[in-house]
C-alpha cells in the first residue's frame, strides 16, 4: 500500500521469470487493455559460450478484477526500452512496437490478431543497427509523435524514432509512407553512456539526451546535430530519463542517479524551475496520459513514486510492494469507465516492474477529491471537465 495523498493499491503480481526493465501500456483502442514488458538477463554460468544477454518481449492483457493474461512470449537479445506506435502507410494502419536491444539494434513489431486462437500477437517486422561497432547496446528510445499525444489525435505519418546506445550516441529512424523504416542519422552527443534521449513533443525537430557524462543537452535537427543547442551540467550524476509533457508545451521532466527529479521551462535551460529529491536514483520518468500533471517515477533503490507538480512540486504516493531495483512503470491508457467495466474499483491503473526480483504488479490508483488544486481535471478522456462525472 502506498501512503501520501494518492492511493496506490496492488491488484495483481505477475512472474516475469527473467529481470524486468521495462513495461508500456497499449495507447491504441481498441488495444488499451494490451500491455508489453521487456525483460534483461544476463547469461554467465554457460560454459560453452562467453557471457551474454537474452531477454523476452511479454505480451499481456489486463482482465477482471486486474489479473493479467500473457498472450504471448516472443524471445529475443535482452530489452533496454519499449515504445508503442501508431502509424499509417500507403497500405494500412498499423500498431507497432519499438524495442532497444542490447545487441545495439531498433527492433519493430506488429501487433496483430492470431487467426487460430483470435487474440492479439506481436509478429516481428524490420529490425536495423542503431551503430556500426557491433559492441554498442541500444539503451532508449522515443518517439516523435508521442503516445499520449497519439492517443487522442490518431495515427500519425512520417513518425520518427529516437534510439540512445552505450557508445554516447544518438540516432534517428524515420518511418516513411511506404510502410518501411530508413535511419536519418547518428550523432556523438555524450563521451561516455546516453542513457536517454527523448523528443519536444511541440516540435518534432528538438530532442534531449542526457549521459553518464552527467550532462544534459539539447539539439535542433534543423541546425544540424554537430553542435549542441544548449548543455546543462547542474545533474551531479548520470543522467537517466527525459520526459516532455505532452500538454503543456514548454514542461518537461530529467531523472538523475543523483536521486533528484527536475523540472525544466523549455524556454531557459540555465537552471531547473523546481527540483526534488526522490531517492535511489530516479531511471524512468512517465507524466500520466489524462491530466499530464502528475509524474510517475522509478526510483530503483527506493521503490515507485508519484509527483505532482502543481503549485509545489511534491510526492504524494509513495509505492514500494516491490522488494528489488525498480525499472519500469507506465500509466495505463484505460479510463475510469474502462476500468469499471473491468469490475475494478478506482480511478485508474499502473503498472510497474523490477528487476531481481522478476516481478510485474498491476495496481489501482485513487486520486482523492478534497486534495485536488486543480477544477479542470478529468479521468474519462472522452469527456471534458464541465461534463466530469468521475467524483
Amino acid at each position: 500500500m502506498a501512503e501520501g495523498v494518492i492511493n496506490v493499491r496492488t491488484l495483481s503480481t505477475y512472474s516475469t521469470v527473467f529481470p524486468a526493465d521495462t513495461v508500456e501500456w497499449c495507447p491504441t483502442e481498441p488495444y488499451r487493455h494490451i500491455l508489453a514488458c521487456g525483460t534483461y538477463e544476463l547469461v554467465k554460468d554457460d560454459p560453452e559460450t562467453s557471457p551474454f544477454k537474452r531477454g523476452q518481449i511479454l505480451l499481456l492483457r489486463v482482465t477482471r478484477g486486474g489479473a493479467l493474461e500473457q498472450l504471448q512470449q516472443v524471445s529475443t537479445t535482452a530489452v533496454l526500452d519499449m515504445k508503442w506506435m501508431h502509424v499509417t502507410d500507403d497500405k494500412q494502419s498499423r500498431v507497432l512496437l519499438a524495442v532497444a536491444d542490447s545487441v545495439g539494434y531498433l527492433q519493430l513489431y506488429e501487433l496483430m490478431e492470431n487467426p487460430s486462437s483470435g487474440k492479439m500477437q506481436l509478429e516481428f517486422f524490420i529490425k536495423l543497427r542503431v551503430g556500426d561497432d557491433e559492441a554498442v547496446m541500444a539503451l532508449s528510445l522515443d518517439c516523435s509523435h508521442e503516445k499520449y499525444a497519439v492517443a487522442r489525435d490518431g495515427p500519425a505519418v512520417n513518425m520518427r524514432v529516437l534510439v540512445s546506445d552505450s557508445a554516447g550516441q544518438v540516432s534517428q529512424f524515420t518511418w516513411l509512407e511506404s510502410g518501411s523504416l530508413i535511419k536519418d542519422f547518428t550523432c556523438l552527443a555524450h563521451k561516455f553512456e546516453a542513457w536517454i534521449a527523448a523528443y519536444d513533443y511541440h516540435d518534432p525537430c528538438i530532442f534531449y539526451s542526457g549521459g553518464d557524462d552527467y550532462k544534459f543537452v539539447g539539439f535542433d535537427t534543423r541546425v544540424g546535430c554537430s553542435r549542441h543547442t544548449f548543455e546543462n551540467n547542474d545533474h551531479t550524476a548520470g543522467v537517466t530519463s527525459i520526459h516532455s509533457n505532452a500538454d503543456k508545451p514548454f514542461l518537461l521532466a530529467t531523472g538523475s542517479y543523483d536521486e533528484n527529479l527536475r523540472l525544466w521551462d523549455t524556454r531557459n535551460f540555465k537552471q531547473p524551475t523546481s527540483k526534488i529529491s526522490l531517492g535511489g536514483g530516479v531511471w524512468r520518468l512517465k507524466w500520466d496520459p489524462f491530466s499530464h500533471r502528475y509524474l510517475l517515477a522509478a526510483c530503483m533503490h527506493d521503490g515507485f513514486k508519484i509527483v505532482n507538480h502543481d503549485i509545489i512540486t511534491s510526492v504524494v504516493a509513495d509505492y514500494k510492494d516491490h522488494e528489488k531495483l525498480a525499472y519500469g512503470c507506465d500509466w495505463s491508457f484505460l479510463t475510469q469507465t474502462d476500468v469499471s467495466s473491468l469490475d475494478i474499483d478506482g480511478d485508474t491503473l499502473m503498472t510497474t516492474c523490477s528487476y531481481e526480483d522478476h516481478t510485474l504488479k498491476i495496481s489501482v490508483v485513487d486520486f482523492w477529491p478534497d486534495k485536488y488544486t486543480s477544477d479542470n481535471y478529468c479521468l474519462d478522456a472522452t469527456k471534458s471537465s464541465s461534463d466530469c462525472t468521475c467524483y
